[in-house]
């Protein structure tokens, strides 16, 4: 991979986007090594293999891991970029192709985005919310209302059949909140609508 760090900051790169993309890299390399340390052994499918024609799976996702954090205008999702890459490496559940749609949901999602999604997913099935819920939710926050239907639309949300399907995160939800390593430095999910009135009156 070194060689990959190399090319890649020959590029003509702010000084901002350089500090973000040497820090998912410097992240993304400690987390592995913490799993080496814990006694983890590597995947041992094709991931790390050269393919015919083609870069092992790894060096395409690595490479994408620093594009996509360089952008980030919201640094702490550098975070999660390094995560998943590291996590990735060692679960062989998480396929590439699991892996670039997880990175593509990072680069849509903001961090609020996130942080509403991770509460559903701590609720999991004990949630009460349901999506008649919806204009009770936007009373409170026309932000967290709009994520919603937004997270929906990704499929990262139960589907709205009725007024009374509960507003539940999906396996694939599940799997990309644990994928990132999603964690939150902020004080704001203290505070989040999900989680201060779980049980709308049904509107």
């Amino acid at each position: 991979m070194a060689y990959l760090v190399a090319d890649f900051v020959e590029r003509t790169l702010s000084h901002r986007e350089t500090v973000r993309a040497a820090g998912a890299v410097s992240l993304s390399l400690e987390k592995i090594q913490e799993k080496y340390g814990a006694g983890l052994e590597p995947r041992d499918d094709d991931f790390f293999r050269l393919r015919i024609g083609y870069r092992p799976q790894a060096e395409d996702l690595f490479e994408a891991m620093m594009l996509k954090s360089k952008n980030q205008y919201e640094e702490h999702k550098v975070h999660f970029y390094a995560n998943l890459f590291a996590n990735a490496c060692f679960d062989e559940a998480l396929s590439a192709d699991i892996v670039s749609w997880f990175m593509l949901v990072l680069d849509k999602l903001t961090f609020s985005h996130i942080e509403t999604l991770n509460e559903l997913v701590l609720l999991g099935s004990s949630s009460k919310w349901v999506w008649g819920h919806l204009n009770a939710i936007a009373d409170k926050s026309h932000v967290v209302a709009a994520q919603l239907e937004e997270l929906k639309g990704m499929r990262l949300l139960s589907s709205d059949h009725w007024g009374d399907t509960p507003i539940e995160a999906t396996p694939i939800a599940v799997q990309f909140i644990q994928a990132i390593g999603f964690s939150n430095p902020f004080d704001s999910q203290y505070y989040h609508v999900i989680r201060s009135n779980n049980g709308a009156t049904y509107i």
